[in-house]
């Protein structure tokens, strides 16, 4: 008796705490952390790198619900079960389910009268978030909601604190700023409902099915078609299907719901449901959800002080892990582009790469060696299987390409680089290689990729939209891409690669250190670091400071280049310290500024680290510390900017660990200064490599000395191979800096790019310049005399003004060129011995131009409207013509409205023609006006119709800009009025019945 009096005391007391201990690391963990501000994170339940994420959901309203939720909502809408963690962009929000009590409302109703619908008041203290697990209290109708997860599968329990008719309500035409085109809901049996969701947005065009499975059998079902129910009716297909079902509850009785996802099909929804929810309870999946996010933590061991420590680190660690995520079917079955494909191992999506292939995926190659082979091998599978290329931001196997470059292959390169087991390296060389000369895939953002010029130059030219971005990028893929070719013997890669490498010591400004815009003429374009306007047009996000020090692969000739490491390290100095103002429309990714450094804008992330190159790393132990500080904090606005998938948090594990790989694919890390008294990673191959920090606190930043294994360590950097070999590096820290740990110039030159390679001709030493004319004004009332000029010495210029290709055989140019009607002129340079030049073409119109000297014709646009673009709207009259890029300085914009333009001639003059040019640009929302009228008035009071212009619908996604010439009866007049009318985007778009942008260049008056 005694000893089972014994027996059940050990079970009563010792069980719990030794459970409670396995579960010590989760409990850090706050999924609200970030769901606040403009992180964009979101707080329900999922498991790593899952195909669910059954979270909150409510209406997109602004920037800030690109998750669905916003830590300022106090209403929800229902819970949904797919999300993106973190990220800029909007989307998914599939499949919706909100369970209500009392009259059956099949309409959501509005956030400012939520009775009108099934929506739901909530309060923050009834609501709880941890990994796996989501509950909250619907305040409208007393029910606990609470949500856990399979990797496939949401699990619902509801439980109505009041009795009464119990209702769910099945949404699929719920969704994040996406095009509903279709959905389907159909009653199986009275406890089981499936349906799907076909949309258009950032997951491009796609269907999502569902299977749900619920605990209670239905005393009443149904369907509705655009909200009206269909009484008896068990199935309904059309473009806005909603469900509902009904059943009589106690007080406290509980209802679960299972719901299982497929991207492929009906077949694949109930397999999911069938391997991962048939005969499993909801406790049991949200002890699994448990166990796997412990499993997690406990790749990581922190030792601090400070609660928030715990807290800050391992929900960045759970942060890091929620993406990439599964697509795949149990099946193996899977959909990328539309098309149906079959994988021997899991697919995975939702590759947000210009942002993680900086420290989520490097951090993942070091804990994380299965699911890196995956995510390699499914981008891999793009190139050999759908055969659609390596993706630029892929979401749910669609690349919206919505950001620049080749991104991939950093990711792909780093964990080859690593040897990790499992990657196809042939394959994924090939896939590579492709994307390294792809031609087609133009960001939605940020112009066209430039890559046809970049493969010629070496850099992207200033006439491309982010040039200096794209150049710097595209430069550091290919050092990625040399290394790979390198490993595998192909010498001609590595070679090209190498050279191409670069190509940003074009860009170096040597008079402000800066990488510049450079035309092809070879001029420099003058950036105005006062204003945004200049900035965010020739770098992403306007990250002048980011993308002038982003030669990760090349930094000892960078350094070389400001003159040496102290001439650098002055320079970011400058940097660092410069509050100054900057005036215009700031990007609103780029923030968390110290001086002019923004940790919120990921090409900036590497910047605290290169005082390391330049022999100071005591000035990058002090900021790495300062930003651990200043940019993360725990509670739900602890995150400075969007997450982008755990880039920002990944920053943060790896920053408090005190190291970083500022260049990844070079198997080094940077050392900063680690935030705690110990940390270790228990690595899969069951080594732990430790970092310990005696002495630390938080005045306390700087390494005095450090140990690896027990021997002196004077390297300001760490190898993979050191930390996948296990060990223990211990540093001695203290409150002032030492000065020479770190800096000896031997340690330093065995940093990857710090021995400099002189074996590089710039572009102009290589290829003829491009032939330009320094007048910039290309409208004209009479007739243009047209001047040609060569920065190439000697060089010889031919020219057609009938829009054909120049060669040697065309015209050469002797003399100006005199045009008194619409022309477009193009021109070229040869010189013996180097390559031709690029094509110079120039479109000149014939229209009255704005006079300086007169300050006619005048114009006026409601400024209050003006979205992009100077409020003045003098851009319309300016003689500058807009590419096919909005944000190149020329056009003017308005969302929502009509454009309504006030055009003063000056002096009553007989037209007789408008023409103006128009931006077409579906992806970023802007589209043709559904008309253009033309008024006249001599008193500027009675104006008079004189034409009423309709255009044609836009039909597909292509990028372009036209110039309708809108003709009439000759007519004398002093003032004109011209309305664009703004109409509803076409229905096959995302955005389908939403009024659009409307982007106009120059008003030209005949």
């Amino acid at each position: 008796m005694k000893r089972l009096i014994l027996i059940i005391l050990f079970v009563a007391f010792v069980v719990p705490k030794l459970f409670a201990q396995n579960k010590q690391l989760i409990q850090f963990v706050d999924p609200m952390i970030g769901t606040d501000g403009h992180a964009h994170t979101f707080p329900g339940a999922t498991l790593p790198f899952g195909m669910v994420q059954l979270s909150p959901s409510n209406d997109f309203k602004a920037w800030d619900w690109c998750s669905g939720y916003h830590y300022s909502d106090s209403i929800l809408k229902g819970f949904a079960h797919t999300h993106i963690s973190g990220a800029g962009l909007a989307g998914l929000g599939d499949i919706l389910l909100m369970p209500t009590l009392g009259e059956t409302k099949i309409i959501a109703g509005t956030e400012e009268d939520p009775e009108s619908g099934f929506r739901s008041r909530f309060s923050h203290k009834k609501e709880e978030a941890s990994p796996g697990y989501y509950a909250v209290v619907l305040d409208d109708y007393n029910v606990k909601v609470e949500l856990t997860c399979s990797p496939r599968v949401g699990y619902h329990k509801y439980t109505f604190n009041t009795a009464g008719q119990a209702n769910v309500i099945l949404d699929p035409t719920h969704n994040i700023m996406e095009n509903v085109q279709g959905t389907e809901i159909e009653f199986v049996s009275d406890s089981e409902v499936r349906g799907w969701k076909h949309c258009n947005g950032e997951g491009g065009d796609r269907k999502v099915y569902f299977y749900a499975r619920f605990s209670k059998s239905f005393q009443k079902n149904g369907v509705a078609i655009d909200d009206v129910i269909k009484e008896s009716a068990k199935k309904a297909t059309d473009r806005k299907v909603k469900g509902f079902v009904s059943f009589d509850v106690e007080k406290g009785e509980e209802v679960l719901v299972k719901v299982a996802l497929s991207f492929v099909s009906y077949e694949g929804a109930k397999a999911n449901f069938d391997a991962e929810a048939q005969g499993v309870s909801f406790d049991h999946v949200l002890e699994s959800a448990q166990d796997i996010w412990e499993e997690k933590m406990n790749k990581f061991q922190i030792e601090t002080d400070k609660l928030s420590d715990k807290r800050n680190f391992y929900t960045a660690v759970y942060h890091s892990m929620i993406s990439p995520n599964l697509i795949s079917d149990v099946s193996g079955e899977y959909i990328v582009e539309g098309e149906k494909y079959h994988s021997t191992f899991d697919q995975y999506s939702n590759f947000s790469t210009w942002d993680t292939y900086r420290a989520v995926h490097p951090l993942l190659s070091i804990v994380e060696h299965d699911k890196t082979a995956d995510f390699i091998n499914s981008l891999s599978s793009r190139f050999t299987d759908a055969k659609v290329g390596l993706p630029v931001w892929e979401c749910l196997g669609h690349d919206n390409v919505c950001m620049i470059g080749y991104s991939t292959v950093s990711v792909m390169s780093d964990a080859i680089m690593k040897d990790i087991s499992g990657i196809d390296q042939q394959t994924a060389y090939d896939a590579m290689y492709a994307a390294a000369f792809n031609l087609e895939k133009h960001s939605n953002s940020y112009d066209v990729n430039g890559m046809n010029y970049y493969i010629d130059m070496d850099f992207v030219p200033a006439e491309i939209g982010s040039s200096v971005s794209k150049t710097t990028e595209y430069n550091y893929y290919d050092w990625c891409l040399s290394q790979v070719a390198r490993k595998m013997k192909k010498l001609d890669d590595l070679h090209l690669f190498q050279q191409r490498s670069k190509g940003y010591r074009n860009l170096f400004d040597q008079h402000t250190g800066y990488l510049l815009p450079k035309l092809q003429n070879g001029k420099f374009v003058h950036v105005d670091k006062t204003k945004w306007d200049g900035l965010v047009h020739n770098y992403v996000s306007g990250n002048i400071w980011g993308y002038s020090s982003y030669v990760p692969h090349d930094m000892g000739y960078l350094i070389q280049l400001h003159g040496g490491k102290e001439k650098f390290a002055y320079w970011l100095d400058a940097i660092f310290a410069d509050n100054s103002k900057i005036g215009g429309s700031q990007h609103v990714d780029i923030s968390g500024f110290i001086g002019k450094y923004g940790h919120g804008d990921e090409p900036s992330h590497q910047m605290p680290y290169l005082y390391v190159h330049a022999g100071q790393a005591w000035k990058s132990q002090k900021l790495v510390r300062e930003i651990l500080s200043r940019f993360y904090h725990d509670h739900p606005a602890g995150l400075d900017n969007n997450d982008d998938l755990g880039q920002m948090s990944s920053w943060y594990v790896f920053g408090s660990l005190g190291f970083y790989p500022v260049c990844p694919g070079s198997n080094q890390y940077q050392i900063g200064s680690p935030a705690y008294q110990k940390a270790s990673i228990n690595l899969e191959n069951g080594k732990v490599f430790s970092v310990v920090a005696n002495h630390n606190s938080e005045k306390n930043v700087y390494i005095q000395s450090a140990r690896l294994n027990g021997k002196e360590f004077n390297k300001a950097f760490i190898t993979y191979d050191q930390i996948k070999n296990g060990g223990e590096l211990v540093f001695e820290m203290g409150s002032k800096p030492n000065l020479s740990w770190g800096t000896e110039s031997s340690d330093l030159n065995e940093m990857q790019g710090m021995k400099v390679s002189q074996a590089y001709k710039l572009h102009e030493e290589k290829q003829v310049l491009m032939p330009y004319t320094n007048d910039t004004a290309f409208s004209f009332e009479k007739s243009k005399t047209i001047q040609l000029r060569c920065g190439t010495n000697g060089a010889e210029i031919r020219y057609t003004t009938d829009g054909s290709e120049p060669d040697l055989s065309s015209k050469k140019y002797q003399r100006p060129i005199h045009v008194r009607d619409d022309v477009r002129l193009k021109a070229i340079a040869f010189k013996e011995g180097l390559k031709a030049s690029g094509v110079l073409n120039l479109q000149y119109f014939k229209g009255l131009p704005f006079n300086p000297h007169t300050g006619y014709p005048k114009i006026s646009v409601e400024g209050d409207k003006i979205g992009y673009g100077k409020q003045t709207g003098i851009q319309l009259i300016d003689g500058g013509f807009g590419s096919t890029t909005f944000n190149d300085g020329f056009w003017t914009g308005i969302d929502l409205h009509d454009m309504d333009v006030d055009i003063d001639l000056g002096e009553s003059k007989e037209i007789s023609e408008v023409k103006a040019g128009i931006l077409i640009y579906p992806g970023a929302w802007i589209f043709n006006p559904d008309e253009v009228e033309i008024y006249v008035s001599n008193d500027q009071k009675n104006y008079r119709l004189v034409k009423t212009r309709s255009l044609e619908p836009v039909k597909d996604e292509s990028r372009y800009v036209i110039r309708p010439s809108i003709k009439f009866p000759k007519v004398s007049c002093r003032y004109l009025k011209v309305t664009f009318k703004n109409g509803p985007i076409p229905d096959w778009h995302m955005a389908g019945g939403r009024k659009h942008w409307i982007f106009v260049d120059e008003i030209l008056i005949n």
